[in-house]
């Protein structure tokens, strides 16, 4: 065997969570997330590899060691979990509702008794979050084909407005050829930078940490020399 083999042979596993968050994440492993994942643990001795799982299921997998890393997470939104001090993107999530509904997102006060649908263990705010816990008027979703059903909701009238990330859908609605205009944007959360966690449980997460911040650092310099 080759000295390079051997080398291969070396490489520590490590496993990350791949959604559908297309066209950030997406399940044929492409997208920036996983280009910044790759990038910057390319020499590093790791092995990435990606696992299709829902993201609330994530979460848990990630909280129990089951799961090394899951991308797209605010920083420290998620217990049991370190985080590097880079980013890996920065994303922007809003209120969709009918298009001919007035209703615009001002605050939790401006949600009131307003049905609305977000997904399972996404973390806008913290006031956010903090507000929509044990309300009746607040679904929240989990497993696949989230903005499936969070539209499928909308159109048959079981909720007013839903939560997504505003590219996300964008894309969505052009891949499954739904007009853009049949949705109204009604407000959004301020533009925020989404991190990769790593499980706390993982031996070494602080090696792991280490790596990230150096490395996407590195790969954000690349991607948008603006922001430094």
């Amino acid at each position: 065997m080759t000295s390079v083999g051997k080398a291969e042979d070396r490489k520590k596993v490590l496993s990350v969570a791949l959604f559908d968050g297309c066209p950030f994440i997406c399940l044929d492993e492409s997208g920036p997330f996983v280009d910044g994942l790759k990038a910057a643990f390319a020499g590093a001795g790791y092995e990435l590899q990606f696992k299709q799982i829902p993201f609330a299921r994530a979460v848990k997998d990630l909280q129990t060691g089951h799961l090394d890393i899951l991308p797209g997470v605010l920083k420290d939104g998620i217990d049991g979990a370190v985080f590097p001090s880079s980013w890996l993107y920065f994303t922007r999530m809003c209120f969709f509702s009918d298009s001919g509904d007035a209703w615009e997102w001002r605050g939790v006060t401006s949600l009131k008794e307003r049905l609305i649908a977000i997904e399972k263990g996404i973390v806008h705010t913290p006031e956010f979050f903090n507000y929509v816990q044990n309300r009746q008027n607040v679904t929240h979703l989990s497993g696949n084909d989230i903005l499936f059903r969070q539209l499928r909701m909308l159109k048959l009238g079981r909720i007013q407005s839903f939560t997504a990330e505003q590219t996300v859908l964008a894309h969505y609605l052009d891949q499954k050829g739904i007009a853009a205009d049949s949705v109204k944007n009604a407000g959004c959360f301020e533009p925020e930078f989404e991190y990769a966690a790593i499980s706390a449980t993982h031996p070494e997460a602080a090696d792991i940490q280490k790596i990230l911040t150096v490395g996407l650092a590195d790969y954000n310099r690349s991607i948008v020399p603006g922001l430094f």
